[in-house]
Formats: C-alpha cells, sequence, structure tokens
C-alpha cells in the first residue's frame, strides 16, 4: 500500500488549525497543519514537508500569500502543487492580489469550508 498524500494547512490561527485537526478527515490523505507567526517561516516548511496540496492562509504576518507563491512555485519539486488560499476575508478583497498568479482556488473561512476541502481532496486523489 502506497503513503498518504498530505495536505498541508498553514496558518497564524492556532484555533484554526485545531479545528482542521479535529474536523478533516480523508481516507487517502494526511493531514498536516503548521502554526506560523511569519509566513515567511511558512517557506521552508512547505519546501520540507513536500505536500500534494497546500491550504494556506492568505494574510500571514508579515507576508501574503500573493508574495509567498511565487517563491513555493519556483521549487522545481513543488511547481505543480495545488496550492489554495484560505481566508475569512471576502474573495474580491483578495483576487486584485493575485491577478496573473497561478494558483488553484481560494476557500473562505466558513461553515461551509470542509465541504469545500473534502471536494478538493477528492479532486486532488483522482488526479495523483
Amino acid at each position: 500500500m502506497s503513503d498518504p498524500k498530505i495536505a498541508f494547512f498553514v496558518d497564524d490561527d492556532q484555533d484554526f488549525l485545531a479545528l482542521v485537526n479535529e474536523g478533516i478527515r480523508h481516507p487517502h490523505f494526511e493531514i498536516k497543519t503548521l502554526h506560523v507567526d511569519n509566513g515567511y517561516h511558512a517557506i521552508e516548511e512547505i519546501i520540507k514537508t513536500k505536500p500534494d496540496v497546500l491550504f494556506i492562509d492568505f494574510y500571514l504576518p508579515r507576508v501574503n500569500g500573493s508574495q509567498i507563491l511565487p517563491i513555493i512555485q519556483y521549487v522545481q519539486s513543488l511547481s505543480g502543487l495545488p496550492i489554495y488560499f484560505v481566508t475569512g476575508f471576502p474573495k474580491d478583497e483578495i483576487l486584485p492580489f493575485l491577478k496573473e498568479r497561478n494558483y488553484a482556488g481560494i476557500l473562505t473561512k466558513n461553515n461551509s469550508l470542509r465541504e469545500e476541502v473534502l471536494k478538493v481532496l477528492e479532486q486532488v486523489d483522482k488526479t495523483a
């Protein structure tokens, strides 16, 4: 049997990450979380973890997702990584930062987030 795929959640909100750990389960994915107090510190951990899908808070301390995205995509082993931004802000506030950027989607921290994440995991599982 092959190793489970990795779904990696990066956020500065420990309560959100605790909910992820408690509420998201998928038979083919190991759910890993990383709490950061500086968005730049996330980059090294993402590179080390080599996830199959990344869910990252858009507004991390000291950096936003549009600044992290090209750095992650520059790493050859992560160039095809599906990256989803997770945010509590309206999508229309984030979209201007992401013009001409290549990312998989934006998910909103709301009551349907769990279902949205599970849909993403199913898609990634089918394409891997």
